[in-house]
């Protein structure tokens, strides 16, 4: 059922018009007015309206509240006509309500992009231009693909070179001292050559010369040694030399240096000059030979370098001390009883000085004893027969070569004494 509006029924916020006031535009109000009040009996006009103008909860509502006032106007016209005029009253007020209500959609419309909804598109779309998540990912991708700096790579070239000059200087630094250490070994075994001829040109009538010279990788190392603990240079330029760092401790720089000290005698030994020496050494021994003049010498180094290495709990054998100048021509003091052979005759318990007096005795005892008679019997008395073992010599062993040495001459006069 519609209900019709009269074209002069006042309005609210309209002024009243007469008839004659009206245009020909307000000829559609009645119509209007027709759509209207059909539309508001069903209920469809206040919903198109929160439709086009709120959201969908204020429509909701608006709606229920639009149809109990539509329910309220259809109890009016069937109920009289003075509820007619109230219900067209109330229905003459939806439009104006219902433009108010488009208007208050529309203002939703433009103030709520200020207060962002979690399910509107425009929010996401912020997200990459924020700063934060750039500076968490652009150090990640450094991380993952590092890419060297002009002056990280000038350093690493730098650090290379510097590492590569101290490489080359660090061989250049050994090999001189290789040098000096082969140098040394010569000019220690020439002395004891030059040594030896002079005094074999005035030799006396003891028949034994005592030579106190140890030419041994202990007592050659010592020398440097000695010169890198008194003077901090030389300890610098040792360490440079032997590859090792400027602040390393004694344990590593002596280990070092006995290395570099053992490669020098074996590469002397067999350089033309180390066997240019060895061969006037072994000839001027042979002179002493046929001269009957017994050349006695220590066979090992008892220096203060074996307290050195004991200080830093470093072990050392027989080839450390054993001394250079050792030849079968030559009788020499050993550490150990069973050290020495018959080729190598060498003696333990007496010093290189008694060892020498022993010699000069014999030879007053017995002045035809040649060379190699003396150290046959000095080998004779270190023996024990019986059990074959070695022995040092003690004042027992001192009184029995005497004796050998007597019963030579007294054997060698009859001529029937066979050594």
């Amino acid at each position: 059922m519609s209900v019709r509006l009269p074209p002069n029924l006042p309005r609210p916020g309209v002024p009243a018009r007469g008839p004659r006031e009206e245009g020909p535009g307000e000829k559609a109000k009645p119509g209007e007015g027709k759509a209207s009040g059909k539309a508001t009996a069903k209920g469809g006009l206040v919903k198109g309206g929160s439709a086009k103008g709120t959201s969908a909860k204020g429509g909701a509502q608006e709606s229920a509240g639009q149809e109990g006032t539509a329910a309220r106007s259809a109890e009016a016209e069937r109920g009289g006509g003075d509820a007619a005029k109230g219900s067209q009253q109330k229905d003459g007020m939806a439009p104006s309500t219902q433009r108010g209500a488009a208007a208050a959609g529309f203002a939703g419309l433009v103030e709520k992009p200020a207060i962002p909804e979690p399910t509107l598109a425009p929010q996401p779309q912020a997200q990459p231009q924020a700063p934060a998540p750039q500076v968490d990912v652009a150090p990640l991708q450094a991380r993952q693909l590092p890419t060297p700096s002009s002056g990280a790579s000038r350093e690493r070239t730098a650090t290379d070179g510097q590492g590569a000059n101290a490489a080359k200087e660090a061989a250049e630094g050994r090999a001189k001292l290789r040098l000096a250490l082969i140098n040394r070994l010569f000019r220690g075994l020439s002395e004891v050559v030059m040594k030896l001829t002079n005094f074999l040109a005035n030799p006396g009538r003891q028949g034994v010369v005592t030579l106190p010279v140890v030419l041994s990788e202990s007592s050659v190392a010592h020398e440097w040694w000695k010169s890198a603990n008194a003077v901090p240079e030389d300890r610098q330029y040792l360490a440079l030399a032997l590859g090792e760092p400027p602040v390393t401790d004694d344990a590593a720089l002596l280990q070092a240096l006995r290395r570099e000290v053992n490669e020098a005698f074996t590469e002397f030994l067999r350089s033309p000059q180390g066997v240019d020496v060895r061969k006037q050494y072994d000839a001027v021994l042979q002179k002493y030979e046929a001269a009957r003049i017994q050349p006695v010498i220590a066979g090992h180094d008892t220096g203060p370098l074996l307290e050195e290495c004991a200080r830093l709990g470093q072990t050392y054998g027989r080839e450390f001390t054993r001394s250079l100048l050792l030849s079968p021509w030559m009788l020499a003091i050993s550490q150990s009883p069973d050290e020495g052979s018959h080729t190598q005759v060498m003696v333990a318990g007496l010093t290189l000085a008694q060892l020498g007096a022993l010699v000069g005795h014999l030879r007053r005892l017995n002045p035809l004893l040649s060379n190699a008679q003396l150290r046959t019997l000095l080998l004779r008395a270190s023996t024990d027969m019986k059990l074959s073992l070695r022995k040092a010599l003690g004042q027992q062993e001192v009184e029995q070569v005497q004796e050998l040495a007597r019963q030579l001459l007294r054997l060698r006069a009859v001529e029937h004494l066979v050594v």
